[in-house]
């Protein structure tokens, strides 16, 4: 015992000397060239067609970069910042925690009714709190109040909106306010964030940037599909809007410990009372943040956003004391989403990747040859059904029909359960592929049904 002191002591020693004589020995970022990341993002938003973007880089103390790109005018202008809206609901609930009011430990039915929100009212006695704050409550990813019921998932990771909505319930009941008057006289206002709010009247009132979807290459302006209680999401899930200006203050917020927001010790426990999304324990995720040592050269915390036609990021590297916010006012899921990190890894220290050419063009036109060829095959056999009509019925020709009107069309159908993600999820986020599927499902079903009794009553005579 007396030997293990001993040790520690020494390395305490040794480690107030290093500090003392080498301040910034702890800080593994680098800070880039901040006009030739400026440089490099006008060119990417160009070269990916993106409409428009804000970023901002921030320390404790400063504003370290900022820019605007494409159509977004100023740094106060606000987008829909997506899932990134689950740490303003955590960070909700740690004040009503620090404050007595909220028990991460109780269960939900404490707090709520959950006869309104649960299929299964007793679940609710299942469910703590930080269950929900985790993603352990076994509440399924594409569950919704009303049909939301524990699952085999129940006790590990996995991500679902309905969490935070059931979140929001839980501050609105505990505060007697509603979600959105809590955030703006609890956080919005605290932290002069002008430009931030929970309702799409104030941020539209505010002027919420216009956002897009992307179909088949070709990013086009549509209003967002903002939540109900019946929906999918909620404001509390991923729909609270915000200026990049206003999440450089909310990331200084946490650089500084709190500002009188919330402790450093409840800072702590958002940020390190996680558990792992997956067996390789590369991300952990904890209270509307996820975490990484492996991400970079220093821990990593991360939240991105997506939602119909908005996508955004933010990290934080506390050794650093560094904090990044990237928003885009587009969601292009099958490619634009995936080249983002290039962007945003100059803004935190790290390497591009270079690819040759334009990959937003690449991409594109061969998701669009293979939309294409789907749409063909839809479409042939409604232009060839005259001739069909004359041919003689071959086995040969019996078998390509069963395939092309039975066998082409089930695997469509069985879209969803292959890729694990309902049509409905399809059809909000990646329409243009929602809409070949369905048409060419419609089209090959509906001409095989026709060839089908065509040739049932040809029998007959």
């Amino acid at each position: 015992m007396k030997r293990d002191f001993k040790r520690f002591a020494i390395y305490l020693i040794a480690l107030i000397i290093i500090t003392c004589l080498y301040p910034c020995a702890a800080l593994a970022y680098s800070a880039p060239d901040f006009d030739l990341v400026d440089e490099q993002i006008r060119a990417d938003v160009e070269a990916y067609h993106i409409p428009g973007m804000a970023v901002i880089v921030v320390n404790a103390d400063e504003v370290l970069f900022e820019g605007t790109y494409g159509d977004c005018g100023n740094i106060d202008t606000p987008f829909l910042i997506g899932s990134m809206s689950k740490s303003f609901t955590a960070l909700a609930i740690m004040q009503l925690v620090e404050e007595g009011n909220v028990d991460l430990e109780k269960p939900l039915s404490t707090y709520v009714d959950t006869s309104l929100y649960l299929k299964d009212a007793s679940d609710g006695d299942r469910i703590t709190v930080r269950q929900l704050l985790n993603h352990t409550s076994g509440l399924g990813t594409y569950q919704r109040f009303g049909n939301a019921h524990i699952t085999d998932t129940y006790g590990t990771y996995c991500y679902a909106n309905v969490n935070y909505g059931l979140l929001s319930k839980v501050i609105e009941a505990v505060s007697g306010k509603s979600y959105s008057d809590y955030v703006e006289e609890y956080i919005f206002s605290p932290l002069g964030m002008k430009h931030s709010s929970a309702t799409l009247a104030d941020a539209k009132a505010d002027g919420l940037i216009k956002g897009y979807r992307n179909y088949f290459g070709i990013p086009i302006a549509g209003e967002p599909d903002y939540p109900t209680d019946g929906s999918w999401s909620t404001v509390a899930a991923g729909y609270i809007d915000s200026s990049v200006s206003d999440m450089g203050k909310y990331l200084q917020m946490y650089l500084n410990g709190g500002q009188e927001i919330i402790s450093s010790k409840s800072i702590n426990a958002m940020f390190y009372e996680n558990v792992p999304e997956d067996d390789s324990r590369e991300w952990y995720y904890g209270m509307g943040w996820g975490f990484s040592e492996t991400y970079l050269d220093e821990p990593v915390l991360n939240h991105a956003g997506l939602v119909e036609n908005f996508t955004s990021s933010m990290f934080l590297l506390p050794e650093s004391g560094i904090g990044v916010v990237i928003l885009v006012n587009m969601n292009d899921y099958l490619v634009d989403n995936n080249m983002l990190g290039n962007v945003i890894m100059p803004l935190l220290g790290g390497d591009r990747q270079e690819f040759s050419g334009n990959p937003y063009i690449r991409y594109h036109l061969l998701l669009d040859l293979i939309f294409l060829l789907i749409l063909a095959i839809a479409v042939t056999p409604v232009i060839t059904l005259k001739s069909w009509k004359n041919r003689n019925q071959t086995i040969k020709r019996t078998i390509l029909d069963i395939a092309r009107h039975g066998l082409l069309p089930a695997i469509m159908i069985c879209l969803p359960t292959i890729i694990g993600v309902p049509f409905w999820v399809i059809w909000y986020f990646v329409k243009d592929l929602f809409l070949v599927v369905v048409t060419s499902t419609v089209l090959l079903l509906g001409i095989g049904i026709f060839k089908l009794i065509y040739r049932m009553k040809s029998l007959r005579f």
